[in-house]
């Protein structure tokens, strides 16, 4: 089968867990004997093979050349804005690449700058399109469906452009042949939304790769090490931004009354100053900048439990699996996915969003007893046979074909 994935940004290209998500699937698909081609955004046109799969890049229609907004011309703006929605201008080129390819089946995902056009023409090609919701796109032109008006708290009266936003993309859905999502959660958003209404619907979640035999060679470590070690070592990592709940999780962790403990905080964002003075602050927090596949490893290997104090309606939470990866028990929020995830008491904890005293406690909890931080590691690890790549992919083919 020929199976053309189109998401807006590829490898090396990573933006996110939706990149990640699409390398391992394409990757994946291959392997399993079918003929994979990438359609995806880039700053100029190229073509090359990374890691085996051929990758098709192109520079969308009216993208900004300048570096800084401040510097783009507002009605270049304004322009922008509405091409976001519905790019005309590529309409030519991106018909010219599926016609060059000839798949069997199209699978979107992320659509930054390429936009729902290419589901108009797939249609038109008569080709199954499978759709694959990677986050909020659809529905909010800044994904996350909050913004600086919002202070941060979910849109719940979207502007004129917003609704504009929305309302042409969901028209546009009924192009859609399949659609799918990480987490019911996510699939249900839209669906509520009014979104799809024609689609067939399936939830597939994301999947990691692992060995398992690894895995439990780094649980056996901490369990050999779990009173060798000096206090609790908790550690974020991710976008350091006003939706990931930074400072809520910075204020909690202060708060919390032991001088053993410590907190890693791994990423970059609009934030990354506000940390850096925070570890001014409290010698416990240190910043620890943005780091590779190796080192975010070893980093997870070294620390105890991983925070994920999300503020926004996460999609997915692929954070998670990397902590189950490493034999770590995961506090979270209760927004979006992640409780899809994470039990509660089980595999760590899910508090509510905001809440400085819960995830304090929560936090408290692992302190007062490093052996639990094992009990609820192990119970992680147990849940990775979920999320392997192999049931992903046979759940990707049987949508494919039908």
């Amino acid at each position: 089968m020929k199976v053309l994935i189109i998401n807006s940004f590829y490898a090396p290209d990573i933006r996110g867990g939706a990149e990640y998500s699409v390398k391992k699937l394409a990757e994946g698909l291959q392997i399993r004997g079918h003929i994979v081609r990438v359609l995806c955004t880039g700053d100029f046109d190229k073509e090359e093979i990374i890691d085996g799969i051929e990758i098709v890049r192109f520079r969308p229609y009216g993208a900004h050349k300048e570096k800084n907004i401040q510097d783009v011309p507002r009605w270049r703006r304004l322009l922008g804005h509405l091409l976001d929605i519905w790019n005309i201008g590529n309409l030519k080129r991106l018909s010219q690449e599926i016609d060059r390819f000839a798949p069997d089946v199209i699978n979107t995902n992320n659509l930054y700058g390429i936009t729902p056009i290419v589901w108009k023409i797939a249609k038109k090609k008569k080709i199954r399109l499978v759709h694959t919701i990677r986050d909020y796109y659809l529905m909010c032109p800044l994904v996350a469906m909050s913004c600086k008006k919002t202070n941060g708290e979910k849109c719940v009266h979207p502007g004129l452009g917003c609704q504009l936003h929305r309302n042409l993309n969901r028209i546009h859905s009924k192009y859609v042949d399949c659609v799918t999502a990480p987490s019911a959660l996510t699939l249900n958003v839209l669906l509520d939304d009014g979104f799809f209404k024609n689609s067939e619907k399936k939830v597939i979640a994301n999947a990691t790769d692992f060995d398992i035999d690894a895995v439990k060679k780094i649980l056996s470590v901490r369990v050999a090490e779990v009173d060798k070690r000096q206090g609790v070592s908790f550690v974020y990592l991710g976008t350091l931004s006003e939706q990931k709940g930074i400072r809520w999780m910075i204020d909690s962790f202060k708060a919390v009354e032991n001088k053993a403990c410590k907190l890693y905080i791994a990423g970059k964002g609009d934030l990354q100053n506000y940390v850096i003075e925070e570890t001014k602050k409290d010698n416990r927090i240190e910043f620890v900048g943005f780091l590779n596949e190796q080192q975010v490893s070893q980093l997870l290997q070294s620390s105890d439990v991983l925070l994920c104090p999300s503020l926004w309606e996460e999609p997915f939470g692929r954070v998670v699996l990397d902590a189950y990866k490493n034999a770590m028990p995961v506090i979270c929020s209760n927004m979006g996915a992640l409780p899809e995830l994470v039990e509660d008491g089980q595999t760590g904890f899910v508090v509510e969003a905001r809440n400085l005293e819960q995830i304090k406690d929560r936090m408290t909890y692992y302190i007062k007893d490093k052996k639990r931080i094992i009990r609820h590691a192990e119970n992680g690890v147990n849940q990775l046979e979920k999320y392997t790549i192999e049931h992903q992919l046979v759940e990707f083919e049987k949508i494919y074909k039908e």
